[in-house]
């Protein structure tokens, strides 16, 4: 017993489990250590030469002990040149017109006329804005002229609703022009994908053929499951819900307190273009030719005519179409003439930070009164040139308190006096221009709305009208949550992966999807350390390049009429069951061709087989395409609103 005790004593002393752990996981160092310790031993008197051998052994053991996962080579092959950031929209708050901050301590705090027309200098190709013209008068066409030339054939209302969708449109692209899409494909959204793809795979292990595969997956995400997949009604209350938050951004200034406008934009946007949207984008069909564009490898046609003209950004489609005045609607002139107007109108003007506005009005209709006198001597015309160039040092300069954003032709004219020829009736239009969403808002403001006790709220949809969006045979109920599918309390989201970047989430694939050898595995993660930083700085080059190309005037107008196809049904045949087969198979051996030859002889032909295989039936599985459709949309609602997550709904 005594000796036992010491045995034990002695390797928990010397921590001979410790010992043993580190010859497994090192065993290479730990042969080269036991046999330079032998040699030492047997060979003491060449001591000073085995001394060259150690300092060897332990510059190894030092190098190798310093790196860790952390320790990466920075990227030495591509530049990444930054993005420039464009001037960010503030639409429920207030900035400065001279620094643009929002919290200005220097500069009087003023509305940016962008809030109020975001389409100022957003310019697109003419073809593209035609295509795009064409789908929200589509929206329209089919989704309020039925019912509203029921009613009256006043324009007004739909020209109203034709700006609102301009102002629409145009804050969504200025939006995207800030975001680095690129990083943020390479980052959230391949990060998203890769917590998909483990799902699948881990729910591929629990069933023995194709069909379970998609309820498997469902079961595995748990209660991770995305809201929008419960049900159809769910998904309907759901694209609501983000659409109403969405509103404050998208819609015009004060645009939401009227609420039949308010309401109408949500049903026919929610019911009648986003919810086909998203069915369209989830159908296995619509994967599988997504799929094919991403692996052909063939060079892309190019464009068969020269670019068209650039053109304000939906200006055609929203010039206003009724010839009538609405007996309603305040003039600049009326309000200018009367004082009780006029003062009111001043008030709300300096509530919006606008009022230099106005005083630029009255000042031009004052310089016109002077200029339009027929004789008019030496000594007035330079008076008169001296209050141009009072005019341009209060409006046009950009340390000017006082700054209008003109339009650079007048800026110089004003700068080179050649206001005696040309501005005037420029200015004039300008003017109406500027102040013309401020009006708008002012009449709008006027009217306060009369509050009624216990009033309904509005029925948005008839049952028979939800009943015939919400039916689709493709994706059913959707899961049909609360009758069928069961969950458990694993969170798959809130796991800490160590997984960061498109190097990791290759060997990710690898090891998950292809069960890649471990030698293999081995060797991409000691090039980890050299190779990654340059591998995903050429990846977002790769991405962005992708993207000019996919953004070249007629690819966007070839995707905006898919769109068009797909939400309005403009195609004359619907896709038959074997069309959509060849296009399924096509689109597995575009699959299988795709990874070059020596991935085949390093993986394994049956390992490449098993991981294309996984990868192409989750893509046949329409509910976990819709669940991975509404993940990525709430990442790209995150990145084009960020205020979103300073707001606690």
């Amino acid at each position: 017993n005594c000796s036992w005790f010491y045995l034990e004593s002695l390797k928990q002393g010397l921590q001979i489990d410790v010992l043993r752990e580190v010859g497994r996981q090192y065993p290479v160092f730990c042969f080269l250590l036991v046999f330079m310790l032998s040699l030492t031993i047997l060979l003491n008197r060449y001591l000073h030469i085995l001394m060259v051998f150690w300092s060897f052994l332990a510059g190894v053991i030092t190098f190798y002990c310093s790196l860790g996962p952390e320790s990466l080579l920075p990227n030495i092959l591509y530049t990444i040149k930054p993005k420039n950031k464009q001037q960010e929209l503030f639409p429920l708050g207030h900035s400065c017109a001279v620094c643009g901050k929002v919290k200005c301590k220097r500069h009087r705090p003023t509305l940016l006329l962008e809030n109020y027309q975001p389409w100022l200098d957003l310019k697109v190709y003419s073809k593209v804005d035609a295509s795009m013209s064409e789908v929200l008068e589509l929206v329209l066409e089919n989704f309020v002229y039925p019912w509203y030339r029921n009613i009256t054939d006043d324009e007004a209302c739909v020209d109203e609703l034709r700006m609102t969708f301009r102002f629409f449109a145009s804050v969504l692209v200025r939006r995207a022009q800030k975001v680095d899409v690129p990083s943020v494909i390479s980052g959230k959204m391949m990060k998203a994908a890769m917590k998909h793809v483990e799902i699948i795979a881990k729910a591929k292990q629990k069933v023995k053929n194709t069909e379970g595969l998609q309820q498997a997956a469902l079961v595995e995400y748990g209660p991770d499951l995305h809201f929008a997949l419960h049900s159809r009604k769910d998904e309907l209350r759901y694209l609501r819900k983000v659409t109403k938050m969405l509103f404050a951004y998208l819609m015009p200034p004060k645009a939401t307190d009227c609420r039949s406008l308010a309401v109408l934009m949500q049903e026919i946007l929610v019911g009648s273009v986003f919810l086909p949207i998203m069915d369209f984008m989830a159908d296995p069909d619509t994967v599988n030719h997504m799929v094919l564009i991403f692996v052909d490898d063939t060079p892309s046609e190019p464009a068969m005519e020269p670019p068209s003209s650039l053109v304000p950004f939906l200006q055609k489609y929203a010039d206003p179409r009724t010839k009538k005045t609405s007996v309603l609607k305040l003039e600049l002139k009326e309000i200018r003439e009367q004082q009780d107007l006029l003062f009111r109108f001043m008030n709300f003007l300096k509530q919006e930070g606008a009022v230099h506005v106005l005083q630029f009005l009255l000042t031009v209709e004052e310089f016109n009164d002077k200029i339009l006198c027929p004789e008019l001597s030496e000594a007035e015309l330079r008076r008169l040139h001296g209050e141009v160039q009072h005019v341009y040092e209060t409006y046009c300069l950009e340390e000017s308190i006082d700054k209008i954003s003109f339009d650079r032709f007048i800026v110089e004219e004003i700068r080179n006096s050649k206001i005696f020829r040309s501005v005037p009736g420029k200015i004039i239009k300008e003017k109406g221009q500027n102040l013309e969403p401020f009006i708008q808002s002012f009449f709008n403001s006027c009217e306060s709305p009369k509050v009624k006790p216990s009033r309904p709220e509005l029925t948005t949809l008839s049952s028979t009208a939800e009943y015939n969006k919400l039916s689709n045979d493709l994706y059913k109920n959707n899961t049909n949550l609360f009758e069928t599918l069961e969950t458990h309390n694993r969170n798959y989201f809130m796991e800490m992966i160590s997984v960061e970047g498109m190097y990791d989430y290759m060997m990710f694939m690898g090891r998950v999807v292809f069960h890649i050898p471990d030698w293999l595995h081995h060797i991409l993660s000691g090039g980890r350390i050299l190779l990654k930083n340059t591998f995903e700085a050429y990846m977002d080059s790769y991405i962005q390049h992708k993207l000019e190309m996919i953004l070249q005037e007629h690819r966007v107008v070839s995707l905006v009429t898919m769109l068009r196809d797909a939400v309005f049904c403009e195609n004359s045949e619907e896709r038959t069951t074997g069309d959509k087969q060849r296009r399924a198979k096509k689109a597995f051996d575009e699959m299988m061709n795709y990874l070059p030859d020596f991935m085949e002889k390093c993986i394994g032909q049956e390992a490449k087989y098993e991981g294309i295989r996984l990868l192409f039936d989750g893509f046949q599985q329409p509910l976990l395409n819709k669940q991975m459709t509404y993940v990525l949309m709430d990442i790209a609602v995150e990145e084009l609103f960020p205020e979103l997550g300073k707001v606690n709904f």
